[in-house]
């Protein structure tokens, strides 16, 4: 039985491809109804628009499910339906908003378990009362509005030689906080500017690290390590020792500048067509825009500016440290708001490492990214993380970083 979607966000980009750089073949409007033909991986959808069939992908961030088709264009104004006690968040993280959308700013995020004070059901959102007084709005979805009165018991797990992955977030966990970053003994030192070299630089500088998150994941140590090298390099931080970043002009606009138009417009400028493109800035009207990409110092100038503007919306904005994630992706990784995701990235190489995992394995104990390392299946895991269309190349990388950490390790010597 298909499922169907219908768009929650007031624009939906369609994709010819599961990535953001992939071009844009329409822009889809609130309420438009899809049927959606696969989970294509990560945040994606393949889906059909109704109901003329058109075909794409969608970021299932912006499509509430059903399973029928909406069978029309817009829909009423939902009737409010009083509620009353407690709902429980059966989400790993959920984000509580100061309105019922998706565009509203982000007041906090709570964990799974977490109990709610409900007010009432207004159509995919819950309207509760925070601990402070205040109304807010969680995605009903999300919400269990009978839980149980006491969680069931945990069964006695069975031995297992294999360590077992704890569920919660790793950046959580004290262990692999205080291991120690550098290995017990280091590759000698490679040619400059070479794949050799990059092997090298992770595995010397965060080997101890990496070598407690392959057991802690049951991940081979060479594929950690390669995964590190393809995704990031093993670079968080620039030569003044600030944190690497990357201030994304089209994101910053889906946060801030389409309700702030014509100030954003003074400022900013980017390829309405194909979003990733065409990113420049300018510090006042009277100047000619100029580009900022590639450059760590303007980068920092064009997003120090676009705090003063909107604080939080800029860190939302930006990708942070060596596994270069974006801000928006702070409740995934672990963080109760951006905020603290930028503190941490900017001070500890060891949470933008562990950030990679907490990324592709959420809360659980695994997920298919995970599994799909500890089978060495690379391509799998690159279509997760990469997108499809990247994911051949990215595939080849961490297979050829593999092979010359294998390499190399065979050389290293004790500390």
């Amino acid at each position: 039985m298909p499922s169907f979607g219908i768009v929650n966000s007031t624009q939906l980009n369609l994709r010819a491809r599961p990535t953001t750089e992939s071009e844009i073949v329409r822009v889809l409007s609130r309420d438009t109804n899809l049927e959606i033909v696969r989970d294509a991986g990560f945040n994606w959808l393949e889906v059909k628009v109704l109901p003329e069939g058109q075909r794409g992908f969608v970021s299932k961030l912006y499509v509430r499910i059903t399973n029928t088709p909406d069978g029309g264009g817009g829909t009423p104004s939902p009737t409010p339906e009083p509620l009353t006690g407690q709902g429980e968040v059966t989400a790993s993280a959920l984000n509580i908003r100061s309105a019922p959308s998706l565009s509203a700013l982000v007041l906090m995020s709570v964990k799974q378990g977490t109990r709610l004070n409900l007010i009432e059901k207004i159509g995919d959102w819950i309207k509760i009362r925070l601990d402070d007084g205040r109304e807010a709005f969680a995605a009903a979805q999300f919400v269990n509005l009978k839980p149980a009165s006491s969680p069931s018991p945990t069964p006695d797990p069975s031995p297992n030689p294999t360590p077992v992955p704890r569920p919660g977030y790793l950046i959580s966990n004290p262990e692999l906080l205080a291991t120690p970053l550098p290995p017990r003994t280091l590759i000698p030192p490679q040619r400059p500017g070479s794949s050799d070299a990059v092997i090298e630089r992770v595995w010397n500088n965060y080997g101890g690290l990496l070598s407690a998150l392959s057991e802690m994941l049951n991940i081979p140590v060479n594929t950690v390590i390669a995964v590190l090298a393809a995704e990031s390099g093993g670079v968080g931080f620039g030569p003044n020792n600030r944190m690497i970043i990357r201030f994304e002009v089209h994101i910053f606009y889906r946060y801030w500048g389409m309700n702030n138009q014509t100030l954003f417009d003074q400022h900013f400028t980017f390829d309405r067509g194909t979003q990733f493109r065409g990113h420049k800035w300018r510090p006042n009207p009277a100047e000619a825009f100029q580009d900022f990409h590639g450059d760590q110092e303007k980068e920092w100038i064009t997003f120090s500016f676009a705090r003063r503007l909107a604080d939080a919306s800029a860190m939302l904005s930006i990708s942070m440290g060596a596994p270069q994630i974006m801000g928006f992706n702070f409740a995934r990784l672990g963080y109760k708001n951006v905020q603290e995701m930028f503190d941490r990235f900017s001070t500890s190489i060891q949470a933008q490492l562990i950030g990679v995992f907490d990324f592709v394995r959420g809360t659980g104990a695994v997920s298919p990214a995970i599994q799909a390392l500890q089978r060495r299946d690379y391509l799998t895991f690159a279509g997760i993380y990469n997108g499809q269309g990247n994911a051949p190349t990215y595939s080849t990388i961490i297979q050829n970083y593999v092979v010359i950490f294998n390499r190399l390790i065979a050389l290293a010597q004790p500390r």
